[in-house]
């Protein structure tokens, strides 16, 4: 029995050491697997901390727009041209009352400060001589007014919008607006393939006098201009309409009517954050903008935003939405992707689709069109802030306070029709993977229900 009982301590003893042996090889091939592919995607990505503003114009750029405001309930941004490699900033505040007290720092050109309001200082620091000097001033005010929350709910089904025939095969990210002569128009990705992001090298266009109750017909393609264009948006100002893509870089055309577009230029070469993808922009205060886009940090995903002053000269400033641990997706090339930013009821929602997952092996299946989970191809999240700078964290489904809302959609569009007043969401994708379309831009009607 002793015998016996010896040759099966033996046995198990074996045993558990193949079994290490087995985990420890398999951690290691993930290991591998992830650096690998880090390293794959993220060295031809270039980075620049001052985003489209030349670095010898800084100081001139600084001085001419000093520091502007934007007012929301109970909150106050300071915006500014910043020098992050060379100062430091710091903010001061002066109350009705005349005291005058440090409120906090910044390394960006961007302060978002809670409370009532007052007199505001901004004073850069010389990180080497450490000579002080005044950035601007800006006497602003918060708002004080109860603000209803509310959650966004597809109201009926998706129904088909527009499907490119002669351009293209399907519709990937796009924008919805309406041209000077009061058409609708649609921009997006497409190409001739199921859906190859290495092939989508130019924009279908579709449009409509009757919008969304009728198919858009097609219009002859715009932004071919020899590079890849992903996920275009258009804002008008001034009776002057601009277009803005990516990937990697930040494209701008221009164009009197919304329908013939000029003037390309490559506005920002190299964002701050790698992955910066997908933009879309907010207007938030006369002549201030929001850029939002997909970026990664080290490791998580995130929502980055840069900050402009005239359309043409962008810096980041911060993130609007960082993922933490209890995240489900940080995919080496960033799994947040199509941020869209609308308000609402004086209440500001961001959504994002939530694709990419995690492991190496996702992106490796990606390149032989392999979607392990196609129904998480329509993942997007919405959530809630009572400012457009800051969104929170996301650590997951059940545990993101400012998560308010999950749909299905996927790179969703949202629209506004003034006519009627009716939100509309969209919804498009490769055709090899989406399982709400098939090649086609659906859209589906909206309404907002009150939370609280």
């Amino acid at each position: 029995m002793r015998f016996s009982f010896s040759i099966l301590r033996g046995e198990s003893v074996k045993y558990k050491k193949i079994v290490k042996r087995i985990i420890f090889t398999l951690l290691l091939l993930f290991i591998s697997g992830q650096l690998i592919i880090y390293m794959y995607v993220d060295i031809p990505l270039s980075t620049d901390f001052y985003g489209s503003v030349p670095k010898e114009l800084v100081q001139d750029r600084q001085v001419q727009y000093g520091v502007k405001y934007v007012l929301g309930n109970g909150w106050v941004h300071l915006g500014w041209i910043a020098d992050p490699d060379n100062e430091e900033y710091t903010i001061e505040i002066e109350s009705k009352s005349g005291n005058r007290e440090h409120i906090g720092t910044a390394q960006f050109g961007s302060f978002l400060y809670r409370g009532n309001g007052g007199l505001f200082k901004v004073v850069k620091i010389n990180k080497k001589t450490r000579e002080r000097f005044v950035v601007g001033t800006a006497k602003a005010y918060s708002i004080n007014k109860k603000t209803d929350i509310y959650k966004p709910i597809i109201a009926g089904n998706y129904r088909p919008l527009y499907k490119p025939e002669k351009h293209g095969y399907y519709i990937n990210d796009h924008t919805i607006f309406q041209d000077a002569k009061r058409n609708w128009r649609l921009i997006g990705i497409t190409s001739k393939t199921d859906g190859d992001p290495n092939a989508e090298t130019y924009f279908a266009v579709a449009k409509s006098e009757n919008f969304p109750h009728t198919m858009m017909a097609e219009d002859e393609p715009v932004a071919d201009v020899g590079d890849l264009a992903w996920a275009p948006h258009v804002i008008k100002h001034n009776n002057v309409y601009h277009m803005f893509w990516s990937p990697h870089k930040l494209h701008h055309m221009i164009s009197r009517d919304g329908i013939h577009w000029e003037n390309h230029a490559v506005v920002m070469k190299a964002p701050y954050h790698k992955f910066f993808r997908d933009c879309m922009i907010l207007q938030v205060a006369s002549d201030q903008w929001l850029l939002y886009t997909t970026a990664r940090g080290l490791f998580f995903s995130q929502v980055d935003v840069y900050q402009s002053f005239d359309l043409v000269h962008w810096q980041y400033i911060r993130t609007a939405l960082r993922s933490s641990f209890g995240s489900e997706r940080n995919s080496p090339f960033a799994s947040m992707e199509s941020p869209f930013v609308v308000k609402y009821n004086d209440g500001y929602y961001l959504s994002l689709t939530y694709n990419n997952d995690t492991l190496f092996i996702h992106g490796v299946l990606l390149l032989f069109k392999v979607w392990l989970d196609k129904e998480s191809y329509n993942d997007t999240l919405v959530f809630y802030s009572d400012n457009p700078y800051d969104f929170g964290v996301y650590r997951g489904k059940n545990r993101s306070d400012s998560l308010i809302a999950t749909l299905r959609s996927h790179a969703p569009e949202w629209v506004y029709v003034p006519s009627t007043k009716a939100w509309y969401i969209t919804t498009c994708g490769w055709k090899w993977v989406a399982t709400l379309t098939n090649g086609e831009v659906a859209i589906a009607p909206v309404m907002w229900q009150k939370v609280k």
